[in-house]
């Protein structure tokens, strides 16, 4: 994935900690409106931003597995 430009951090920043929030109450649509206002305060395109929430997912996945004993 390549750097992206952030234009408003601050919008940025909330959007993305309002979609983790909305990701754990499994409200697809508030997630979805979080992931459009990432989209409009920097660079980065839907399919960029999934990604991201994608990578971030599975690395967290592998790092818990590898803690409490998944490595076996």
């Amino acid at each position: 994935m390549k750097r992206a430009k952030i234009f408003d951090k601050e919008k940025f920043d909330w959007a993305l900690d309002s979609a983790l929030n909305a990701l754990y109450r499994q409200d697809e649509e508030t997630f979805m409106k979080r992931v459009t206002d990432m989209e409009l305060s920097s660079e980065m395109n839907e399919k960029n931003i999934l990604y991201m929430f994608a990578l971030s997912a599975y690395t967290t996945s592998l790092t818990s597995s590898f803690i409490y004993g998944g490595h076996k």
